[in-house]
């Protein structure tokens, strides 16, 4: 059986008890919510109801375009540690022979490449010692932000091939 390709911000409501038939629009920008729903008996039938539908979203994206990728890169979470976006401090334990376990700590920049994939990149404190490692991955981040381009897309890592496992 082939699957439909989802149709961005929109998607088919099909409730036989609440005797409901239409398509919803669903659109977020910058916290805010846009939905409205456009019902097969209001707009006379599923595909008028369609081309209503795509018209709204269409409206509500030119009004509110998505974020650009390096907009998006700089949001700062709640959880965020460093103050810097897409910066963290980060332990990795060493076994080293009979004697136990050691610490190795670094400043980590990541980032988002342009086919989904996260790059990370650590700096070591005992190379760099503490300021210089976080110097270098802020560098880093800043200097990948740079070159992000385009518009940030929130469905591309919901919709990234699978591989087969044939």
């Amino acid at each position: 059986m082939k699957k439909k390709t989802p149709i961005y911000g929109v998607t088919r409501v099909d409730n036989e008890s609440s005797r409901t038939h239409g398509w919803l629009v669903t659109i977020q920008r910058r916290g805010v919510i846009f939905r409205k729903q456009f019902s097969d008996g209001v707009f006379g039938g599923k595909t008028r109801s369609l081309a209503a539908a795509k018209a709204y979203r269409d409206e509500i994206v030119a009004k509110h375009p998505p974020l650009s990728k390096r907009e998006h890169a700089e949001i700062l979470k709640k959880n965020n540690k460093s103050g810097v976006v897409g910066v963290c401090r980060y332990c990795a334990a060493v076994a080293s022979g009979t004697a136990g376990t050691g610490q190795r700590w670094f400043w980590v920049a990541s980032w988002v490449l342009p086919d989904g994939r996260v790059k990370r990149v650590k700096f070591s404190v005992n190379k760099y010692g503490e300021e210089g490692a976080f110097k270098q991955a802020v560098k880093a981040r800043r200097g990948a932000v740079r070159q992000m381009q385009g518009s940030f897309d929130p469905g591309a890592t919901r919709r990234r091939l699978r591989k087969s496992r044939a």
